[in-house]
């Protein structure tokens, strides 16, 4: 027997309702404890052990992950597909919240109890996979690797947006909705000496770390418009009266493509820091410092889900702006993205604008109007699930166009 959409919405925003106050306490709880990524044991926990609560099948530090963790309920239909909500909940140093994880952990939430509402008509299975580390620890990435995500036909995931919600469903192929991003640290090894009396016998270190910088400004012009290369000195000597004898740089190299970025402008900075080492006389060493962010792959079925149940759910829309779409930002969910067809709704939480990764953006991610937003954008994912787990042909046309544009 085939559930009307009507049947299924009002069983599932009942749910999500019924639990809205323990939703919202939820995502205040994390905002009140901001932790940082891999450290994350109290939100972990709190997630978890709610979803546990209501009958999920939890697993906890998957894939090697210590504050990871799964939670899983088969569908009472029998065989179908599998369609994954993905929970974030660390934060940021210093400003907390500042980037609205507790939102996106607790619309995961409330679409999880939306979904287990209706389980007992639905096939295949629905997953809320707690990532945590997206903030440069690339907590998916390590998911990925382990296995955790094998299995998983669909992924659908929100976050919050400044003042607008935005689904276009009009995606040119090829375009990318993120920058891919890698990190590096480049440390230079010197021969420290007295400043004034001996300055011929030292090695200077900042110096080299200096005409890095400068090398990548001079790089700057001759690469693509879309790159983006910063970086920060963290170490450049204790004493002006010593030639420093270690210094130290860490950047964050970005693109639109993963492939421009690994094949070009990581050996073009490489060999700007080569430059200086040879320049100044030091002995150049490179860390790992960021793993490699994969830029996220849109999937324009999904949104066309999205967008119809984003009627139905109150979430109100506004018209993509011109150009291109998506974030300058980077994320490990586009790994996830590369993978499977996948889909982050971005939505607003403020009618005026607020910068991510702001101290604004932090007392925005507990505000009423921020967390009436993360109810609608849980009740939007819900019925989009429920569209990809009773209709096959919505899940084949998502795989298509996953296809199709990984193929571009």
């Amino acid at each position: 027997m085939t559930t009307s959409k009507e049947t299924l919405s009002e069983v599932a925003f009942n749910a999500i309702d019924s639990a809205k106050s323990e939703l919202v306490e939820v995502a205040l709880d994390l905002h009140a404890h901001p932790e940082l990524n891999y450290q994350e044991q109290y939100a972990a926990s709190l997630l978890s052990g709610t979803l546990e609560r209501y009958g999920f099948q939890v697993a906890r530090g998957v894939g090697g992950v210590e504050t990871a963790f799964t939670a899983t309920m088969p569908g009472g239909a029998g065989g179908g597909p599998t369609v994954a909500v993905l929970a974030e909940y660390d934060a940021l140093p210093e400003i907390g919240h500042g980037c609205g994880h507790n939102l996106i952990a607790m619309a995961a939430i409330g679409a999880g109890l939306g979904l287990k509402a209706n389980i007992a008509g639905l096939p295949g299975k629905i997953m809320v996979i707690g990532t945590p580390a997206e903030e440069g620890g690339g907590g998916k990435i390590k998911m990925l690797d382990a296995g955790v995500f094998d299995g998983v036909d669909v992924v659908l995931s929100s976050h919050p947006s400044s003042n607008r919600t935005v689904i276009p469903t009009d995606i040119p192929m090829g375009e990318s909705w993120s920058l891919a991003m890698v990190g590096y640290r480049y440390v230079f090894h010197g021969k420290a000496a007295h400043a004034a009396a001996m300055p011929h016998e030292g090695i200077n270190a900042l110096n080299a770390v200096i005409h890095l910088f400068t090398g990548i400004d001079a790089l700057r012009q001759h690469l693509r418009e879309d790159t983006r290369i910063h970086g920060v000195i963290t170490d450049g000597g204790m004493a002006p009266n010593v030639v420093p004898e270690y210094a130290a740089a860490n950047f964050m190299l970005r693109c639109r493509d993963r492939d421009y970025l690994s094949d070009v402008i990581v050996g073009r900075v490489l060999k700007a820091a080569e430059g200086a080492a040879a320049m100044t006389g030091c002995e150049l060493e490179v860390q790992e410092y960021y793993p490699f962010y994969e830029n996220v792959c849109p999937n324009g079925v999904i949104a066309g889900l999205l967008m119809d149940n984003s009627v139905l759910s109150g979430l109100a829309l506004n018209e993509p702006l011109p150009g291109r779409q998506g974030s300058a930002a980077s994320t490990d969910f586009g790994n996830v993205s590369q993978v499977m067809p996948a889909y982050e709704l971005r939505y607003a939480v403020s009618e005026n604008p607020v910068a991510s990764h702001s101290r604004e953006m932090t007392e925005t991610a507990a505000t009423e109007y921020a967390l009436n937003a993360a109810i609608k954008v849980a009740k939007t994912i819900t019925l989009t699930a429920c569209d990809l787990l009773l209709d096959s042909a919505n899940t084949l046309a998502a795989k298509t166009e996953f296809d199709r544009r990984s193929g571009a």
